[in-house]
């Protein structure tokens, strides 16, 4: 009799889309099988006990589910009286996987945990890694990722490397995890490895279940079409095998995907066959599913009620399974119903019961986990300000508008200040700030605070602007823009557009921010580039700046701190052009920061430090042109080595000279001995290429540096290896090419700029683009000299670029450059 490998439905959060999280569900491999031995023994109470076990092997197949327990009970029995260890934990695991497909998760752990501790006292290498891998499906039925990676990491560390499918298995639940974790392209990755070793193995079954959950991942990139073709195959595949779970589960993708093809019909035909069959078999996380899903259907129909009823009907079953996951999906969900019927305040106080929920699924995720995750969830607090600002409280929606920003890099930061900040900060509910820190942060910064929020409409388009303006006194006054007026540019726009997208597909706000980079930074033959950069520049101001101009200081020596959100993280704000004809860094001295409170950590630092902050400007680490490393441009070609900076290296010299101390040029730029000398320096100035490729392969931390190739390196420090680095310094200055890009997140931009302060700098100035090198050195010349004088960083910076303007009048020249953190010398 050949060994058994028996897998199972697994749910899996959806994908986020404005106004409703969607929920879908894969497939997944909780693996267990006969052992060897037992299956040899033919006689007595063990043959008996193995003819139960194929009995409710082909029950649960069929979906029943009860009838297998009483079954598996039986055989338990009969195996606990033969005394055979090894068959009994099968059994325990076969009775653990049918309690979670039940929702019955504490008896499902009981069983499971009972099962591994046999396996482990009989050193049944197989057993344990099995169990092991149905442990971290359990965990990751509950969204509990932190346990569910840790448990596959302890498989694999007992799987044998010549155990395949065990292997292939692991590769499938880790894509599971990731996709929830809101990371489909690594999730994708993981399941191409799945489906070439189940290949491998002549499992047909397998590889098709797994190409279903690659379908789910192209339903998760927006591709529904390529999607449904992947869910057809995984249907066929389910129903030809008599797999009722599987039937099921893959009706509700595919009326994930009618839904969001907006085809409501087909979609609610799907959910209810799915439904159904569910019930049918007790399967109460899918009926979960279902309900959410249907109740979606009916909200975006315009049925209310209906919309509601489904989702209470949703909320029951989850709050009985103590699926937090699913709780926050479903309230959130709700919460959209509810505004959109007009119940604003019913709607606040399920918002915020979502957003609690959400962020309960935090604690225990690394860094990048974190970030993704959260960015699966924004819109709930986006929606949650829509709602406050409806029932006219702008300083509450404040609140939540800056709870929604930086949350997993304010953790960052805390650890760089105290043990105790550390446990605060990584707690359930790390503390949101309220309405009075806030006042006191603009008190403390002697600066006026400017806070943006992107509002989307029901069908995921940006159609308002919220800004607020917190002065240095603690009044606080709240703006509304209409985007539709970005509607008059529109012809303007569309060159803009990113490739493959249309007007409607992507948002003009975007455009008008990625055509401001292109037409300051690049000759565009077909456009009039200089009225075309004035114009941009001007309806950005429009936008941004007309709206609160008002409400900004007079003096231009007083800080204006711009706190951007999502596509605005990258606009120049310093070469925003007013109708007369003004930069904005004429007028104002101006800082940015990601959330208002990573200026109340980065102040706190400066002022832990202060009193220990050694003088000796032998201190500073000066970097420029290092020899080059190599780089493989285009995928498929050759490493080719990055271009050499001449003037970079002029640069260096010239402020180290400044600094009193020496610059690393050339090869003396080694990474080795920028590592060893970083951690002490209280300034750090790199004038080399910043690359924003993902260099630690880790699918979601982006940057690198390039310094010189030595022995067991190749040269880049990436953005993964400075987030480890102890840093002291008080300023890191990255004079390289695009070192304030990255990747948009709810968090900010995952990239160099988060990197440097997450290792403990309080301060970081970055380029938003390639900036030329005589420009850029008389730039930062001119800082250095100004910032013993000025004693603030920010006022250095806005004089260093009105006295480089001068020379330079091009934006290009002299406005890339940004100040993030505090800006205190």
């Amino acid at each position: 009799m050949p060994l058994k490998k028996n897998w199972s439905c697994v749910f899996l959060i959806g994908f986020l889309t404005l106004g409703k999280i969607e929920f879908i569900k894969f497939l997944s491999f909780p693996v267990i099988g006969l052992p060897v031995l037992a299956q040899e023994r033919g006689e007595g109470g063990v043959s008996e006990a193995i003819e139960l076990y194929e009995h409710g092997y082909k029950q649960v197949d069929r979906g029943e589910l009860k009838e297998a327990l009483i079954t598996f009970d039986r055989a338990l029995q009969k195996v606990r009286f033969e005394g055979d260890r090894q068959l009994e934990a099968v059994i325990l695991n076969e009775i653990g996987i049918v309690y979670r497909h039940l929702g019955n998760y504490p008896q499902a752990g009981h069983f499971l945990n009972e099962a591994l501790t046999i396996s482990q006292n009989i050193n049944d290498r197989q057993g344990i890694s099995q169990t092991l891998m149905n442990l971290g499906a359990l965990y990751y039925s509950q969204a509990n990722y932190p346990a569910a990676l840790d448990i596959y990491q302890q498989a694999m560390e007992v799987l044998p490397a010549e155990d395949y499918y065990g292997w292939a298995v692991i590769y499938n639940n880790l894509g599971n995890i990731y996709r929830a974790l809101g990371q489909p392209q690594k999730a994708l990755i993981y399941f191409q490895q799945a489906g070439a070793l189940f290949a491998q193995e002549d499992d047909d079954v397998a590889v098709g279940i797994t190409l279903a959950n690659m379908g789910a991942v192209y339903h998760a990139l927006g591709e529904y079409s390529q999607a449904l073709e992947f869910y057809a195959k995984g249907l066929a595949i389910a129903s030809e095998r008599g797999d009722t779970v599987g039937v099921g589960q893959t009706l509700l993708n595919m009326g994930a995907a009618y839904e969001k093809l907006a085809n409501y019909s087909q979609a609610l035909e799907l959910y209810n066959q799915g439904l159904e069959i569910m019930r049918a078999i007790g399967e109460e996380d899918s009926q979960g599913q279902a309900l959410n899903n249907i109740g979606s259907v009916h909200r975006l129909m315009g049925d209310y009620s209906q919309a509601i009823e489904f989702y209470d009907r949703a909320l029951e079953i989850r709050r009985n399974l103590r699926n937090t996951a699913g709780i926050a999906v479903t309230l959130n969900n709700k919460g959209v119903a509810l505004f959109e019927a007009g119940k604003i305040a019913e709607a606040t106080q399920t918002l915020y019961a979502a957003i609690d929920a959400l962020e309960s699924l935090r604690p225990g995720l690394s860094d990048i986990n974190k970030v993704s995750i959260f960015d699966k969830y924004r819109s709930s607090y986006s929606i949650l300000q829509k709602a406050l600002i409806s029932a006219n409280k702008p300083e509450i929606a404040l609140e939540i508008a800056e709870r929604g920003r930086a949350r997993a890099f304010l953790e960052l930061i805390a650890q760089q200040l105290s043990p105790e900040a550390v446990a605060e900060y990584a707690r359930v509910n790390n503390p949101p700030m309220t309405i009075s820190d806030i006042q006191k942060v603009a008190g403390q910064q002697n600066a006026t605070l400017v806070q943006y929020s992107i509002i989307s409409d029901n069908f995921g388009e940006n159609s308002a602007l919220f800004i607020w303006v917190v002065q240095p006194t603690g009044n606080i006054t709240f703006r509304e823009v209409n985007l539709s007026q970005l509607e008059t540019f529109r012809d303007t726009l569309v060159p803009f557009l990113a490739e493959g997208t249309d007007s409607e597909a992507e948002s003009l706000l975007t455009a008008l921010v990625r055509g401001t980079h292109q037409v300051i930074t690049e000759n565009l033959p077909t456009i009039s580039t200089r009225n075309l950069r004035e114009s941009h520049l001007r309806q950005l101001h429009d936008v941004l700046i007309k709206p609160i101009a008002d409400l900004l200081p007079q003096n231009p020596e007083e800080k204006v701190i711009f706190i951007p959100h999502q596509e605005l993280l990258f606009v120049p704000f310093p070469a925003l052009l007013d109708e007369s004809d003004r930069y904005l860094i004429t007028q104002h001295t101006i800082l940015t920061a990601p959330a208002i409170q990573v200026l109340k950590l980065t102040r706190q630092l400066a002022e832990n430090r202060m009193p220990n902050r050694s003088t000796n400007p032998i201190n500073a680490l000066v970097v420029g042109n290092p020899v080059m490393p190599k780089l493989s441009i285009q995928p498929g070609e050759g490493p080719e080595r990055l271009a050499n900076l001449p003037g970079a290296e002029a640069e260096a010299i010239a402020i180290a000279s400044m600094l009193n101390t020496e610059a690393l040029i050339g090869s003396a730029a080694t990474k080795s001995e920028v590592l060893e000398r970083i951690n002490a320096a209280a300034i750090v100035h790199l004038a080399t290429h910043g690359l924003l490729d993902d260099f630690s392969e880790s699918g979601g931390v982006l940057g690198a540096i390039a310094l010189t190739p030595s022995d067991g390196d190749q040269g880049f420090l990436s953005s993964e290896e400075i987030m480890g680095l102890n840093l002291t310094a008080s300023l890191v200055v990255l004079s390289a090419c695009n070192t304030g890009g990255g990747r948009i997140t709810g968090d900010g931009i995952i990239g160099l700029s988060r990197a440097f302060i997450g290792a403990g700098a309080e301060s970081v100035i970055v380029s938003l683009w390639q900036a030329t090198d005589e420009p850029t050195a008389k730039l930062m010349q001119e800082f250095y000299r100004l910032l013993p004088e000025k004693g603030d960083r920010a006022v250095a910076l806005r004089q260093a670029m009105l006295t480089t303007m001068e020379e330079y009048p091009q934006p290009k020249h002299w406005a890339a450059f940004t100040l993030i953190g505090e800006s205190l010398k």
